[in-house]
């Protein structure tokens, strides 16, 4: 079988894709052609058979791929994402899937008239951990969900703060933009849509225009209600990120998704064994199941998938309207950032 021929834009984040598709942690496609504006980073394509180019029209006309990566901030994704469906590309799209509601829209319309399909790079869905505990949950074993907890302490170095458009709002500056999309997306995927948030923000460590610490409460539409806690200046030390409480039972993770230190990729769920009639829980047995999972890579595996969606016609597994409805979320806990007010959502009173 002939391998998809894949191109990626963008050598910041995207150097990470790239090098799975040349490495071949990624099956099913070759690295056709690498892009970005800065000729400086053509040294991280590392290959003398990947053609590299600093402009998108360029690339698109000399190669020809069949798919396009794209992995430049979120504020030119629209238009790139538009330029490579023109060229007769589909488009794995780097989350969020733009920085505006409207620009989501426009990008629908023009999937739909180009007849070209955009898969959004949530690779929290292709996480076995997070996986296990959908399933589980939508088991129904433990009961109605009732609520969680989640957090994501991903402290960065100032080094990482030198391109601008990291430390203003509007061009998707902040913790909750950049990370707190896939943690939106996570929520959305596991507990359902949600309906209000309410959130506080914080930025007096590194006194940014954006926050760099925010703390969250959300409402599903479905009644669970939980807290999310995010910050990129705070210290990292916890073995489990996430927490589900449902009537029966509770689950918890840390996913490699989020901290690739080897030994931290746990899926544990418990429950407490109420036959003697005991009522305090350190009265109870605790039933809990571990499962200890090698290292994951997911980024590879959603490559995977755009691979498939390309050779057999499949729909994506977060399309651009999926991915919209989380970037509605993380725009929302913004807004009530900014704000101090409980923000609806779908229900028009934005």
């Amino acid at each position: 079988m002939n391998k998809v021929r894949l191109a990626v834009v963008g050598l910041n984040f995207g150097r990470t894709h790239a090098a799975n598709i040349r490495d071949g942690k990624s099956k099913g496609c070759e690295l056709a052609a690498v892009v970005d504006k800065r000729a400086d980073l053509k040294p991280h394509a590392d290959s003398p058979h990947v053609p590299f180019f600093t402009d998108i029209g360029e690339m698109l006309a000399a190669v020809k791929p069949e798919g396009v990566v794209i992995a430049i901030p979120a504020q030119f994704h629209k238009a790139a994402a538009i330029e490579c469906m023109q060229a007769g590309c589909d488009v794995l799209l780097e989350k969020p899937v733009t920085l505006t509601l409207e620009e989501a829209d426009e990008l629908i319309a023009a999937e739909k008239a180009l007849g070209k399909r955009i898969f959004v790079g949530h690779h929290h869905r292709f996480d076995p951990t997070v996986n296990m505990a959908r399933e589980k949950i939508a088991s129904g074993d433990f009961g109605r969900l009732i609520g969680f907890h989640i957090f994501g302490t991903l402290p960065k170095p100032a080094s990482y703060f030198a391109q601008d458009y990291k430390l203003k709002r509007d061009s998707g500056g902040g913790p909750v933009t950049s990370n707190g999309i896939h943690d939106a997306d996570r929520i959305r995927f596991l507990c359902g849509d949600v309906s209000e948030v309410f959130s506080f923000k914080a930025a007096s460590i590194r006194g940014y225009e954006v926050e760099d610490t925010a703390a969250v409460t959300l409402r599903c539409k479905n009644g669970a209600v939980g807290t999310y806690y995010i910050s990129d200046c705070s210290h990292p030390l916890s073995e489990f990120t996430d927490t589900y409480f449902l009537e029966r039972g509770t689950i918890r993770f840390h996913s490699s998704s989020f901290y690739r230190q080897p030994g931290l990729h746990i899926y544990e769920e418990g429950s407490l064994d109420e036959s003697r009639g005991a009522f305090g829980a350190a009265e109870r047995e605790k039933n809990i199941r571990t499962v200890r999972i090698p290292l994951q890579y997911p980024h590879a595996r959603e490559i995977e998938f755009f691979c498939r969606m390309i050779r057999e016609g499949i729909e994506p597994a977060i399309s651009a309207a999926e991915g919209k409805k989380s970037m509605e979320l993380m725009k929302a806990i913004i807004e009530s950032m900014d704000t101090g007010r409980v923000v609806s959502l779908g229900t028009g009173q934005r």
